[in-house]
């Protein structure tokens, strides 16, 4: 069995600034990364297609927002990202939908954050790459395309196993970068009769451990169906393409979307992601492939009369190619 100091599971941007900050700070631990996903970015993923190798598409956020009074600590890890050009300022514009299909400039707060939009060059991925892979003493085991599904808690360590038990592995510490193995989400959506978390340590055995799952529990997030699509070469002739189109209330109302990503390819192809709104109906093992369908065909059957305003990309709709539906369970935490 293999054994390390820190276990670390999840391998989105929280799971992997950790490990690149520990790199900057000179540790030496033996840390294992695990991530259910084929690589790292969590929310800030990225799709790669196996046949053609020079597509990137940002299924999840398409960027972020920075504060203005960053810590040291944090600054310490974007300082090297943006003097490498991994990280950036978007300068696309970000414009408004409204109910009639009309666009013009955004002013919300979401889609307009102060100090504008960060991104991943060439992709939001490439965030948590160059992170992991940043220089120093530590050693780092990369294990993808594997859920843990138990946590053991011993006198000293920690067990932690996949569905089967196939796979397993002893950790010394262990950190929890996001909170499906905590919250009691992950009962219906993935058919567990537990919260791992919660059974590895019986209640009443660590007062803090309790007191934040008890808050975790009344935590809730908003689930978003994704549809990626392939638009071909864009007839553009110098036209300037916005980078983000968020729908206003009245909007969102009408066509149950939160907004559409317009990211350019390599190739001068443009891939578009299309933020769908969740409908409330619970999603099990059982439920996921009928609404996935579902929400595919009904977000493709939208793309005519949510892109009507941009000319230049409704019609390239005949030639575009959608590439399935992602689904992310909590997309954005409303607590």
């Amino acid at each position: 069995m293999t054994e390390v100091d820190l276990a670390v599971i999840g391998a989105g941007l929280s799971g992997c600034s950790l490990i690149g900050r520990l790199q900057q700070l000179g540790s030496d631990l033996n840390i294992a990364l695990i991530e259910a996903g084929r690589g790292p970015g969590g929310r800030a993923a990225t799709r790669r297609r196996r046949e053609q190798g020079g597509w990137l598409l940002n299924h999840g956020a398409p960027g972020f927002a920075l504060s203005d009074s960053i810590p040291e600590s944090m600054e310490a890890l974007l300082s090297p990202l943006r003097s490498a050009g991994v990280l950036q300022r978007d300068e696309r514009a970000v414009l408004a939908l409204d109910a009639q299909a009309g666009l013009s400039p955004a002013n919300c707060p979401e889609a307009c954050p102060d100090g504008g939009w960060w991104h991943g060059i060439p992709c939001m991925a490439s965030i948590c790459e160059v992170l992991l892979d940043a220089p120093g003493s530590m050693q780092l085991s990369r294990q993808f395309e594997t859920r843990v599904r138990w946590l053991e808690r011993r006198q000293d360590h920690w067990l932690l196993k996949n569905e089967d038990r196939s796979w397993c592995l002893k950790a010394k510490r262990l950190v929890l970068s996001g909170t499906l193995l905590a919250h009691p989400r992950s009962l219906k959506m993935l058919a567990w009769n537990d919260v791992p978390l919660r059974s590895a340590v019986e209640e009443g055995e660590d007062v803090g451990l309790d007191a934040a799952l008890s808050l975790l529990q009344h935590s809730q997030a908003e689930v978003r169906w994704n549809l990626m699509v392939d638009l071909g070469v864009l007839a553009l002739n110098g036209e300037q393409l916005p980078a983000q189109i968020w729908l206003n209330d009245a909007a969102k109302e009408r066509w149950k979307v939160e907004r559409l990503v317009l990211q350019p390819q390599s190739d001068a192809r443009w891939g578009l992601v299309v933020h769908g709104l969740d409908t409330g109906e619970a999603i099990t093992p059982e439920s996921q492939g009928r609404l996935l369908a579902q929400e595919h065909q009904r977000l493709v059957e939208l793309l005519p009369e949510l892109l009507q305003g941009l000319p230049v990309v409704s019609a390239a709709l005949d030639q575009a190619t959608p590439l399935g539906v992602m689904r992310w369970g909590a997309s954005r935490p409303l607590d």
